[in-house]
C-alpha cells in the first residue's frame, strides 16, 4: 500500500509545500531533500514489491516505509490547515514562528529516517526502473456499472447428487442429517450450496431453510443467535446460552429444515476457534429438535469436519475441466466487440492450466488479461514468477499475480478491505466513503472522487475481487462480499496494518497498526481497554462495524490525534479539538440536544452521520463553517425539529440524507 502513498506525496503534496513555503529557508531545503529522497526509493519500489514475495528481509523494509510514509503524510497534511487556521504564511508573531519551527523539526526526523530506509535498499540489490503498467484511468471509463451475475460451469452433477441426497426418501427416515461437501478452497463449494440452496425441489421438500456462513470461528452461541435472526427478519441480542438453546428449540420444533453451514473450519493449533467435538454436540444437541428429515449441509475445505459431525457420507468436489475455466476465463479476457487473437487463446490456454480447477483463479485471470492485450503482456503472466511461490497461507497464485498487476490506487483500496470481517456483507457507498477519507482516491480530471471511487470499485468487481452483489428494492443500495479466499489475500498484504477485530477487551495494538474495524458480540462488551491504541504511530481509520446500532458497551475514546476516520457508538460527543486531520465522523447513540461548538475545529471533515440520537434537538447553528462538507446523512433523529438555515451555503455539499427525523416527516 506503501506506493499509492508514496505517489499521492509525490505527486500532489510536496509541490504544493515547495510552493506555499518557498520563502521559509529551512522548510524549503527540507522538502527538497524529501522529494529527492522519497524519488530515489520509489525507483526501485516496483521491484522490491515483486520480490517481497520470495524475500522476507524485503517485505519487512517495505513494512518500514509504508510506516515512514503514513507518518510523513500526518506532516504534511497538518499544513494547509496550520496554514489557514493561523494565517501563519504572511504572519511573524512569536506562536506562528513556534509552528513554522514544530513542522520544520517533524519534517527533519522525518527525513532522516527516510534517508535512513533509503540507505537500506541497497541491501537487496534492487533494480531501477523496473515499472509496472501506468494507472489507467482510461480503464476505469470503460468498465459497466452494470452487475452481471455469474455464470456457473460444471456443477450440474454435482449439484444434482447433493439434491439427490437431500430429497431421498431414505432422510426422512432420520431426524437430523448431515452431508459435509469437501474441497480445496476456491472449486466452488459456496456457489454450489447456493446452487442446492435454491433449487425449487429443495424450497419445496422443506418446511424453512436457513443459511449460516460459520468461516473460523465456531461460536455456538452466534450461531444460534443467527439461527434466530434467519427465522424472525429481526435483530437478535446474543444472550446466554441457555436462553438462546430454548430460542431456537422453539423456533424449530417439528420442523423440517434445511440449515447451510458454509465454510466451516476446524480447530487446531492455528486455528483456536474452530469447530471441535464439545463444540458440535453441544449445537446438535439443539438442532435434533426438528422432524423427521431435517437435514444440514455443510461445506468445508476438512474433511476432519465429517468425522467430527459424524457424517456417514461425503461429496468431495473436485476442480473444473480445462474447457470449463477456459470459458469462464475467455468470458472475462476478450471483449465481446473484437476478434480473438489467435496467439493469445494459445497463450491463455496454457495460463488456464495454471488454474487447477478453480473457477475462482479462472475468472480472476480473464479479469486481469482483459486489460491486457499485447503478447508481451501475456507472456509475462504465463512466466510470472509469482506462479511458483510457495502456497503460503492457501493464498491461490492466481489471485496473487491478479493483486500484483493492479494499478497502485486499485491496490490500496482492495487491500484496505481486510478491516471487514469474512463473509461480511458490505455497503458500497460506504466503502468508497471510507476510501476518501483515507485519502485513496482523488478527483480526476473532470471526474468527482466519488465517480472515481464508483470505478474503482467497478473494477475490482469486474476483476472478482468483489461478487455476492445485492441491490436494495427500496433505496437502491449495492451491497457486496469478499470469497474468503481473497480476504485471505488481503490480510496476508497488510497483516497488521489493516486488522478486523471480533474480539473484546484489546489491550495492546501494534505500532504498525494503522486501519482498524471492530466487531463485538455482546451488546455489552468494550472492544479496547484503555490505552490499547498508545502505542500505534499512526492510526487512521477506527471503524466500529457496528456503529450505527445502539448498544450498551461503554465508550472508548481514542486520543490517536492521526484519524482520519472515526466512527463509534457514543453517549457523549467525543474530544474532537486535536483531530485536525479526521474526514469522516459517525457516531450514534448520542444523549445530547445539539452539537458543541468543537465540531468546528473539524476543517477537513467530508462525511458526518448521525445515527439514532434520539435527544439532538438541533444541528450545529453554523455548520456552514465545515466548508469540505460533502455528505451528511442523518437517521433515526426522532427530536431534530430544524435543519441548518444555511444548509445550501456548503458548496461542497453532495448529498444530504435525512430519514426518521421529525421535520423530516413534516416535508
Amino acid at each position: 500500500m506503501a506506493e499509492a502513498l508514496l505517489g499521492i506525496l509525490l505527486e500532489n503534496v510536496i509541490p504544493l509545500v515547495q510552493r506555499e513555503f518557498a520563502a521559509f529557508s529551512g522548510i524549503k531545503e527540507k522538502t527538497e531533500d524529501l522529494s529527492h529522497t522519497l524519488a530515489f526509493i520509489k525507483k526501485v519500489l516496483d521491484d522490491a514489491k515483486e520480490k517481497q514475495w520470495s524475500n522476507p528481509p524485503i517485505k519487512i523494509w517495505l513494512q518500514r516505509l509504508k510506516d515512514a510514509t503514513y507518518v510523513l503524510d500526518d506532516v504534511l497534511d497538518q499544513l494547509p490547515t496550520e496554514s489557514s487556521q493561523h494565517g501563519w504564511l504572511s504572519s511573524f508573531k512569536p506562536n506562528n514562528i513556534m509552528l513554522r519551527g514544530k513542522v520544520g523539526h517533524e519534517l527533519n526526523e522525518i527525513v532522516r529516517r527516510l534517508d535512513r530506509i533509503a540507505e537500506d535498499k541497497n541491501k537487496f540489490l534492487l533494480r531501477e526502473g523496473v515499472r509496472e503498467r501506468p494507472t489507467e484511468v482510461a480503464e476505469w471509463r470503460q468498465t459497466s456499472p452494470t452487475i452481471i451475475s455469474p455464470q456457473v460451469l460444471g456443477r450440474d452433477a454435482d449439484k444434482e447428487k447433493v439434491v439427490e441426497f437431500l430429497l431421498s426418501p431414505a432422510r426422512n427416515s432420520e431426524f437430523l442429517s448431515v452431508y459435509p461437501m469437501v474441497g480445496l478452497g476456491g472449486l466452488g463449494k459456496t456457489t454450489l450450496a447456493q446452487l442446492v440452496y435454491h433449487d425449487e425441489r429443495v424450497s419445496s421438500h422443506f418446511n424453512l431453510k436457513i443459511w449460516l456462513c460459520i468461516s473460523e470461528t465456531f461460536n455456538v452461541r452466534r450461531i444460534l443467535c443467527s439461527i434466530v435472526q434467519s427465522i424472525t427478519k429481526n435483530e437478535c441480542k446474543v444472550l446466554e446460552l441457555p436462553v438462546m438453546e430454548e430460542k431456537v428449540k422453539g423456533l424449530l420444533q417439528g420442523k423440517k429444515f434445511l440449515l447451510v453451514l458454509d465454510d466451516v473450519w476446524v480447530k487446531n493449533q492455528q486455528l483456536e476457534f474452530g469447530l471441535n467435538e464439545d463444540k458440535w454436540d453441544q449445537l446438535k444437541s439443539v438442532l435434533c429438535c426438528g422432524s423427521k428429515g431435517a437435514s444440514i449441509l455443510v461445506s468445508t475445505r476438512d474433511k476432519d469436519v465429517a468425522t467430527i459431525m459424524g457424517a456417514y457420507q461425503t461429496h468431495d468436489l473436485s476442480g473444473l475441466s480445462e474447457d470449463d475455466c477456459w470459458s469462464l476465463f475467455r468470458q472475462r479476457a476478450f471483449r465481446p466487440d473484437k476478434a480473438e487473437d489467435e496467439e493469445l487463446v494459445k497463450i491463455g490456454k496454457e495460463i488456464v492450466s495454471k488454474c487447477g480447477g478453480s473457477p475462482l483463479a479462472a475468472k480472476a485471470l480473464g479479469g486481469l488479461m482483459r486489460s491486457r492485450n499485447t503478447r508481451n503482456e501475456w507472456l509475462e503472466v504465463k512466466e510470472s514468477s509469482l506462479w511458483t511461490l510457495p502456497n503460503e497461507n492457501h493464498i491461490l497464485p492466481a489471485l496473487r499475480l491478479s493483486y500484483f498487476h493492479l494499478p497502485p490506487t486499485l491496490k490500496q483500496c482492495f487491500a484496505f478491505c481486510a478491516i471487514f470481517p469474512k463473509d461480511e456483507s458490505i455497503k458500497k457507498q460506504e466503502l468508497i466513503h471510507l476510501w476518501m477519507a483515507n485519502g485513496f482516491i482523488s478527483s480526476r480530471a473532470n471526474l468527482d472522487v466519488e465517480e472515481v471511487g464508483n470505478m474503482i470499485w467497478n473494477e475490482l468487481f469486474q476483476k472478482s475481487f468483489f461478487q455476492d452483489v445485492e441491490i436494495n428494492d427500496y433505496s437502491g443500495d449495492v451491497s457486496f462480499k469478499m470469497h474468503d479466499l481473497v480476504h485471505d489475500l488481503a490480510q496476508s498484504i497488510t497483516e497488521k496494518e489493516c486488522m478486523c477485530l471480533e474480539e473484546a477487551n484489546h489491550t495492546d495494538l501494534p505500532k504498525n497498526t494503522h486501519h482498524i474495524g471492530f466487531k463485538c458480540d455482546e451488546v455489552t462488551e468494550t472492544p479496547f481497554r484503555k490505552g490499547a491504541c498508545e502505542k500505534t504511530e499512526s492510526l487512521r481509520t477506527l471503524y466500529d462495524l457496528n456503529w450505527y446500532a445502539p448498544r450498551n458497551a461503554s465508550y472508548f475514546c481514542p486520543t490517536n490525534i492521526s484519524l482520519r476516520v472515526l466512527c463509534t457508538y457514543t453517549s457523549k460527543f467525543p474530544s474532537v479539538e486535536n483531530f485536525s486531520h479526521l474526514r469522516y465522523l459517525g457516531l450514534c447513540d448520542l444523549e445530547i440536544k445539539t452539537i458543541p461548538d468543537s465540531i468546528y475545529s473539524l476543517h477537513k471533515l467530508e462525511i458526518l452521520k448521525l445515527m439514532q440520537c434520539n435527544e439532538l434537538f438541533s444541528l450545529p447553528k453554523h455548520l456552514t463553517r465545515l466548508h469540505n462538507l460533502r455528505h451528511l446523512a442523518i437517521d433515526g433523529c426522532d427530536a431534530l425539529s430544524e435543519m441548518c438555515p444555511d444548509i445550501h451555503k456548503l458548496y461542497e455539499l453532495k448529498t444530504l440524507e435525512c430519514i426518521h427525523c421529525e421535520f423530516s416527516k413534516r416535508t
